[in-house]
């Protein structure tokens, strides 16, 4: 059985963010909610961050190091997307997804290495959440699928660098996950119904996914099942991106 470990989810305060917060709160752990806003959980400590401010985490890590001495699971989930065409999207709007999704990561990172590196810091872990649309396209995301495909690949150098010290590091992608947000967009639709059928048919497993889907993922990559498992990107998308899209064919007549 593993012990308390000491764990930090950036952004953990809505939606993915806080299923991974009362992913690792349920096993026990002492969850830090790093984010501008509360957690609504309680028994969670809250320490308010920006993370695109360097002076921010370098305080949130200093209180860890006065609290707690060490670290040993960091959960860069904080992020953010807008919808524009790359002609629309504004310099300011690409700064504003780099600096929370991508810089972010980068900064908590670099401050939690030397609690990390603590020797009381027992299977120290990093797990980044970056997105299927960094590996494929949807329309109007061009800033997202860009600050998640540079997600990963910063993924693979943090793991390159600091596997040495014993610091594993890997990501996240999630696909279609259905969240608050998500359902505000759905209902749009006049006709839910069959935008839920439609969407339950892009993926093999018959459904969207859900924010506890990618917190057990989460929680098993930080764990010491997953010790053996570093520099890698794990897709949690219910099999979006292993499904070819076919063309819809009359079946009469087809040739079985």
């Amino acid at each position: 059985m593993e012990t308390t470990r000491i764990v930090i989810v950036t952004g953990g305060a809505q939606n993915i963010g806080a299923a991974i917060v009362a992913r690792f709160k349920s096993a026990g752990d002492t969850v830090i909610c790093a984010d501008l806003n509360p957690p609504v959980a309680t028994g969670v400590e809250f320490h308010r961050t920006d993370v695109t401010e360097e002076s921010s985490v370098a305080n949130l890590m200093a209180w860890i190091a006065e609290e707690f001495g060490h670290l040993e699971v960091l959960v860069n989930n904080a992020g953010i997307s807008i919808e524009a065409p790359i002609a629309e999207t504004t310099e300011s709007d690409w700064d504003r997804v780099m600096a929370i999704n991508v810089k972010g990561a980068f900064l908590t990172t670099k401050h939690a290495l030397p609690l990390m590196r603590n020797s009381a810091a027992q299977g120290p872990a990093i797990v980044n959440i970056s997105s299927i649309e960094g590996l494929g396209a949807n329309p109007l995301h061009s800033a997202y699928a860009a600050s998640k495909a540079a997600i990963a690949a910063f993924s693979h150098n943090t793991a390159l660098e600091y596997g040495p010290y014993g610091i594993r590091c890997n990501s996240v992608a999630p696909g279609w996950i259905n969240t608050p947000f998500n359902e505000q967009f759905l209902s749009q639709y006049p006709d839910r119904d069959a935008v839920d059928v439609a969407i339950a048919a892009l993926h093999p497993i018959g459904r969207l996914g859900t924010p506890e889907d990618v917190a057990n993922t989460v929680f098993w990559l930080a764990s010491s099942e997953a010790a053996f498992i570093t520099g890698q990107e794990v897709i949690v998308d219910g099999g979006r991106l292993a499904k070819l899209p076919l063309p819809d064919l009359a079946q009469d007549g087809a040739q079985q």
